[in-house]
């Protein structure tokens, strides 16, 4: 008999923002009364948990799943997460969605490999290792053009995500309990920011996962960003395009080197091309124009096509429905549509069988 996962009853209220006094106020549950649930120390009656399900908005079956339910220094982020509200949130989030991929994973194999560098015990530079993942991944000189695709060929799965706009967050990486590495990008992102988070991510994943990381000595996110501009844009290779910069130069470079401007002025600076002072006037530029935000002169870059894959081995192969999706994860068609909408498109043009009913997206 199923039992309920009391970790999934605080991941549906935090997912959605919600402390334990609101989830109360939206049911007829006290505050005290879903501590003590979520603390393990009372059990769920079946009408509590309809009440929670519709105050959550998620399905039974979301609560009965037995994944674990991680903490939020078993991922790594790019970029200030901002209030302990949100944190809650993106924690939720990403467990939710790690715990979908666990499901997908149960019928497919992915064969990973990655290469996973102890920078300490090897004595390398987070730049020596960017140098080396070149190599192994078999870029020539020069830009990178084909990062996605050749992360994923290695059995990186790379997604971008729709997170709520209040949620200041770049990415995040993590690897699954089977070994699988996962990469989540804020698809509201320009391109030229998602390659660089990409990179950076890859550097976690390659770099901070399978060492032990003392903080107090380390900054694993200085040492992911010097890894993604090596990877990116290599300092022998770029040096001298870096020196007397003007607003024509720096774009033709930003599309030459497919990374943003901003990555640049930063290599440019730590490369010593130019003055701390001219970085400072750079970036005060940067901020008049609100390039800092949205710059000119974007580029397309790859869709990443390992998870559609994985949905679509689901859909055909092992015959699946949507709803079948939908009850595997636990999920109701809006939140599906929210958390894989990217994935989902792409689906529809393939198998529009699928996809007869109607879906009314809600927006939170």
């Amino acid at each position: 008999m199923k039992t309920i996962n009391i970790e999934r009853v605080k991941l549906a209220r935090e997912s959605r923002g919600l402390t334990q006094t609101s989830l109360a106020k939206m049911t007829n549950l006290t505050q005290a009364a879903i501590s003590r649930i979520e603390k393990g120390l009372s059990n769920v009656s079946d009408d509590e948990l309809a009440e929670i399900m519709i105050a959550t908005g998620y399905n039974k079956e979301f609560f009965y799943k037995s994944h674990d339910v991680y903490p939020l220094k078993h991922f790594y982020f790019r970029k200030n997460l901002g209030s302990g509200a949100n944190t809650k949130k993106i924690e939720s989030i990403v467990n939710i969605f790690s715990s979908n991929i666990i499901d997908l994973l149960e019928s497919i194999d992915i064969d990973v490999n990655i290469p996973f560098v102890d920078l300490k015990k090897e004595n390398i530079s987070a730049e020596d290792t960017a140098i080396k993942i070149r190599e192994f991944f078999n870029f020539p000189k020069g830009p990178v053009k084909n990062l996605i695709g050749t992360i994923e060929k290695f059995g990186v799965i790379i997604h971008f995500f729709n997170f709520n706009k209040d949620l200041k967050i770049d990415g995040v990486s993590f690897i699954t309990p089977d070994g699988v590495p996962v990469i989540l990008v804020n698809n509201d992102r320009p391109a030229s920011r998602k390659n660089f988070t990409i990179a950076h991510e890859l550097g976690h994943l390659i770099m901070h996962f399978k060492s032990f990381i003392d903080s107090e000595y380390r900054d694993v996110e200085d040492e992911a960003n010097r890894f993604a501009a090596e990877l990116l844009m290599p300092a022998r290779e770029i040096k001298g395009s870096l020196f007397n910069l003007d607003d024509s130069k720096l774009f033709q470079l930003k599309i030459y080197w497919k990374t943003s401007a901003q990555s640049l002025l930063y290599r440019a600076k730590s490369l010593n091309t130019f003055s701390q002072d001219q970085y400072r006037r750079w970036i005060t530029k940067f901020n008049y124009f609100g390039w800092r935000k949205l710059e000119p002169y974007e580029f397309d870059i790859e869709i990443p096509k390992l998870l559609s894959e994985m949905f679509k081995i689901h859909l055909t192969d092992l015959e699946y429905s949507i709803n079948d999706l939908y009850d595997m994860f636990g999920l109701d068609s809006n939140d599906f549509y929210q958390m894989y909408v990217a994935t989902i498109k792409d689906l529809e043009i393939n198998f529009p069988q699928n996809f007869k009913s109607k879906i009314n997206l809600r927006i939170v």
